[in-house]
């Protein structure tokens, strides 16, 4: 869960402020500049490389630098294998009588459809795709072999959030998503036939040049670590900014007033959820007996597609992990939270203290003295008038916070800005949007 959230009090006010879209532009074209610069050296690495290879007058004969040479050229396309076995199915194959929330088969091609036309981008621009993950979330591929070579493009929508927003909500996650595979997609993402053809190269130059047959595997290693640090570098320089830039992107598409309730939804949720892990994780610690797959099942399918109800959440974790008790094993709850989180720690039990204190922490935090369930109803709820009366609360109560996440009192140091501020931001920026 990262670092833990700073206390927050009337003498600690949060951080409030939002870059001007102007800016946050500017600083997109020059983070462009310094990838064209970064794509320059590479493709010079590359040609360097080959012309060491041509002067050397003759082919190696041992198998170590083609070996080489393919770990390093294809490995820049690891990642594939994760958008192919992805689970997941374009809008336009689901079933005709499938039901998400208030969503059909039909209404979300439409919504899609319409989504692009706003944008003013070819309907088979990028796909959509449904995925079948709880988290609240969506996200964006664009890697392409040359720009506009977009074989792996598109945006995949967790049914979780399809379920949870509406159709105006929902264009804007679209459009958001959108920004991340045209507008906002740093150019270093789409010129992966460069990248392959300098790892191969360098690869291939190294170990004729060390030949020996652990170098056909350390060089491609090598390299690509290095090659991942220069494609990511435009994002992570970029980062809260590009995220900004797709919110204003989705805007576009949906209006201010559902961009704004979209925003809302998924943070009270992100945090409904977050207190659910508190329960399962308090549980646990009292000494609950049970497997430790059987635990994370349970936990995994008590949580629901869409909103989530604390109590009822309550009543099918207990019957879920009732069903198995008597066959049980005590499992420790470090293992749980070490299972959740894909790693390991020396010392999980101290660990997983420190996470419950956090949650905790943020528990008191205090909230706005707004009727926030007002603004949960949907976006045909939301009026200027009281838009203009949430945001006014927010920048007069710098000491309270929109909902009870971490990233609301700092986000410095995270990917996505907080809820308020990214809410200010397009607030600020409203002209901008029918």
């Amino acid at each position: 869960m990262g670092e833990p959230p700073p206390a927050i009090s009337s003498g600690s006010p949060r951080r409030l402020t939002t870059p001007s879209r102007e800016t946050l532009l500017a600083h997109y074209a020059q983070t462009e500049v310094l990838g064209k610069i970064i794509l320059a050296l590479e493709a010079l690495a590359g040609l360097a490389a080959l012309a060491w290879i041509v002067a050397r007058g003759h082919i190696p004969s041992g198998p170590a630098p083609w070996v080489a040479l393919a770990f390093g050229a294809l490995g820049v396309f690891r990642w594939f294998f994760h958008h192919v076995f992805l689970n997941k199915k374009r809008i336009e194959h689901l079933r005709r009588d499938a039901q998400f929330g208030v969503h059909t088969r039909d209404s979300l091609v439409n919504l899609t459809a319409n989504v692009f036309d706003r944008l003013g981008l070819r309907r088979d621009a990028a796909p959509v795709f449904l995925t079948r993950a709880k988290d609240i979330n969506a996200h964006a591929i664009r890697c392409e072999l040359w720009p506009g070579l977009h074989l792996f493009n598109g945006v995949f929508l967790n049914r979780s959030i399809i379920h949870l927003l509406d159709e105006a909500e929902l264009a804007s996650v679209i459009g958001h998503e959108l920004g991340h595979v045209f507008p906002y997609s740093p150019l270093l993402s789409r010129v992966y036939a460069i990248h392959s053809a300098f790892a191969g190269l360098v690869c291939f130059a190294l170990a004729c040049a060390f030949p020996h047959a652990a170098t056909a595997v350390v060089a491609p290693v090598a390299v690509l670590w290095m090659l991942d640090w220069l494609i990511i570098f435009p994002h992570l320089r970029l980062s809260r900014g590009r995220e900004f830039l797709c919110d204003d992107y989705g805007a576009r598409a949906s209006g201010l007033l559902p961009a704004l309730s979209s925003e809302m939804k998924i943070a009270a949720e992100q945090e409904a959820r977050q207190q659910l892990l508190l329960r399962v994780i308090e549980s646990s610690q009292a000494g609950s007996a049970f497997n430790l797959h059987d635990l994370v099942e349970a936990y995994e399918q008590a949580v629901p597609f869409g909103k989530a109800d604390p109590e009822a959440f309550q009543r099918e974790f207990q019957k879920l992990t009732g069903k198995r008790q008597e066959a049980a094993r005590k499992v420790s709850l470090g293992g749980f939270l070490e299972h959740l989180g894909g790693g390991s720690s020396d010392n999980a039990e101290e660990s997983a203290s420190e996470q419950i204190s956090e949650l905790k922490q943020l528990e008191t935090l205090p909230l706005l003295s707004v009727p926030r369930e007002a603004y949960l109803q949907g976006s045909a709820a939301w009026t200027p008038e009281a838009a203009a009366r949430l945001i006014t609360a927010i920048e007069n109560e710098p000491d309270r916070v929109l909902v009870r996440l971490s990233n609301e009192i700092v986000d410095h140091d995270v990917t996505h800005p907080g809820p308020s501020r990214r809410m200010l931001f397009l607030w600020r920026n409203r002209h901008a949007y029918s």
